[in-house]
């Protein structure tokens, strides 16, 4: 199914893109962004100096970058939802730029790689992979792997009552806003038609798993330059870098079996989206946050490590089933019966 194609929709709100200009200029830098793997906790402080770093010096070379607020509000809700799509939009203006004057060779490549690397810092910090993958597609149950016909009419009754947390509304319109997007569509679709399955359970693994960053792999978020190092490790297998992100998404959605599948509906979508992250939320007695973070049905509780759960920790990243709400309810598009 060919996805509506719609007008980019600017973002406008609290989760607005980042720092002023002339406050990001005079912020020291904080040195080189750590490579992968990352595990860390990020200090939001520290990310926006270094994002700040970054939008100056790409006002430096004459490039047309978001326009940003000096008032910071990073608090334990914000902080998170906020940094992302501000990384977003600098890489987007990045690789689209507009300059006024020549560019110096491979200056705008270094600022991505910068910026790309940054985004992934933030981005994992706050996923936090799981150190086990659910694949497949067996409807069969296996350990701590619930079986699809005993969880379906659950994810029915979730999403039917599922309602946007109000604090939540203005970052869900900033996700919208990208899953809205044209070139972002296209790349989406390609990868769709090659499995035969919606353009839009691509798009929100994409938005998931790596932050609407087509410089990462869709498997877990890790840099193209390289084959994934985390789980599930070494992927793709036949591979050339860095830069084929189509072939490394069709990788991943072979990798967990949801090629040439037939049955796309509302249910079977939750459940290939859980599989996708794993199970582990519903041993500790909650609705997944990869499923329902930003929604009535999530409050709290999350792993903010390995096999490190925390029952007070909060989900700062929209949940999958509350954009596919979203887009159902705004009629962007249209679920299979």
């Amino acid at each position: 199914m060919r996805p509506k194609l719609m007008n980019r929709r600017q973002f406008v709100g609290q989760a607005g893109t980042a720092l002023a200009v002339p406050m990001a200029a005079s912020l020291p830098f904080g040195g080189a962004v750590a490579q992968e793997p990352i595990t860390a906790a990020v200090d939001p402080f520290s990310a926006w100096r270094e994002l700040g770093h970054l939008t100056a010096r790409a006002v430096d070379l004459g490039i047309s970058v978001p326009r940003m607020t000096a008032q910071i509000n990073i608090d334990d809700d914000r902080d998170y939802a906020q940094i992302m799509p501000a990384g977003v939009e600098l890489i987007e203006s990045l690789e689209r730029p507009d300059s006024r004057r020549p560019l110096p060779p491979g200056e705008v490549e270094k600022l991505l790689e910068d910026a790309d690397q940054l985004l992934r810092k933030v981005h994992q910090a706050e996923r936090n992979l799981p150190d086990e993958r659910e694949t497949g597609m067996s409807i069969t149950a296996t350990p701590g792997r619930p079986s699809f016909t005993d969880i379906k009419d659950d994810y029915r009754r979730l999403f039917d009552g599922c309602t946007v947390r109000g604090k939540h509304r203005s970052t869900v319109n900033w996700y919208m806003s990208k899953l809205s997007n044209e070139d972002y569509q296209a790349r989406w679709y390609k990868v769709a038609q090659e499995m035969c399955c919606p353009w839009y359970f691509v798009a929100i693994i994409h938005a998931m798993e790596a932050a609407f960053n087509f410089r990462s792999h869709l498997h877990n978020g890790d840099s193209l330059r390289q084959r994934t190092r985390r789980i599930p490790r070494n992927r793709p297998k036949v591979w050339s870098p860095p830069n084929d992100w189509q072939t490394s998404a069709v990788d991943a959605l072979r990798f967990d079996g949801f090629q040439d599948l037939k049955d796309w509906s509302l249910e079977r979508m939750l459940y290939r989206w859980e599989s996708y992250n794993g199970f582990r939320s519903r041993r500790n007695g909650i609705n997944t946050p990869y499923l329902w973070s930003f929604s009535n049905n999530y409050a709290k509780g999350k792993f903010v490590a390995d096999n490190v759960w925390d029952p007070n920790a909060v989900s700062k990243q929209c949940g999958a089933a509350v954009l596919l709400r979203v887009l159902v309810d705004r009629k962007l598009i249209r679920l299979d019966a």
